[in-house]
């Protein structure tokens, strides 16, 4: 059951990307949305908070809030964050993940000589240590967007985070299966390959990664799941 914020968001969200509020309109004012959805003011602000945090939505002091103007990166946080994704099922983030993670990877390394990678020694030697899985989740997407960052592509890079957004709301208990220091491992082989600025292994090695964890997803997903999902391109089945 969706919380009164998300509600509220996704309602806001889907006026957006149908162009229902265009850019530079202002959005109907906190009081508003209140009586609407019959709520207090938190849960309206929340869903405004996460509005601006993917750059959709933003205020002016004392004169509420407005569509933001929708450049080549603020098209990709209205594109991506309006799939409708079942949290328990995020076998198409990482099936996605999987591109990116190799082209991330490639870039980086052919900026291999002039990389400061001390940001990601500092990762890794913080992820040898025993954490929380909410913990490792925070180092290992880290370690993953350092090295986008280190791609030198600033769109790759913002679609790289866009989808560990996504990451944040699955089940940390079975993405981070087997046991911990099996993850670490996987990790650890992804960075020194890097290190040495080896492709070949760092892309095995990623690519190896992914493909276990998309492997043990395939067999617990339910056939009978609905795999729809919402397509903002099509306005007219809404």
């Amino acid at each position: 059951m969706e919380s009164k914020s998300t509600k509220i968001y996704h309602f806001l969200e889907k006026k957006i990307v149908k162009g229902d509020f265009k850019p530079g309109d202002k959005l109907p004012s906190e009081s508003e949305l209140c009586t609407e959805f019959k709520v207090s003011r938190g849960p309206v602000r929340a869903a405004l908070d996460q509005l601006m945090a993917i750059g959709l939505v933003f205020k002016k002091k004392g004169g509420g809030s407005y569509v933001s103007e929708q450049d080549s990166s603020s098209v990709l946080n209205t594109v991506l964050p309006s799939l409708r994704f079942n949290t328990n099922d995020y076998r198409e983030i990482l099936e996605v993940r999987r591109g990116l993670d190799r082209t991330c990877i490639g870039l980086c390394l052919e900026n291999h000589g002039t990389n400061d990678y001390s940001e990601l020694d500092s990762v890794m030697a913080a992820m040898e240590k025993k954490h929380t899985i909410e913990d490792f989740f925070s180092l290992d997407r880290a370690f993953h967007t350092i090295l986008s960052g280190l791609s030198g592509n600033r769109l790759l890079h913002n679609m790289n985070l866009l989808l560990w957004d996504l990451l944040q709301h699955c089940p940390k208990e079975e993405y981070y299966l087997p046991d911990r220091q099996e993850r670490v491992a996987e990790v650890r082989k992804i960075y020194r390959s890097i290190k040495d600025n080896d492709l070949e292994l760092a892309v095995l090695y990623a690519d190896r990664q992914l493909k276990r964890i998309l492997k043990r997803d395939k067999k617990s997903q339910d056939p009978s799941e609905d795999t729809h999902r919402w397509n903002p391109w099509l306005y007219d089945t809404l």
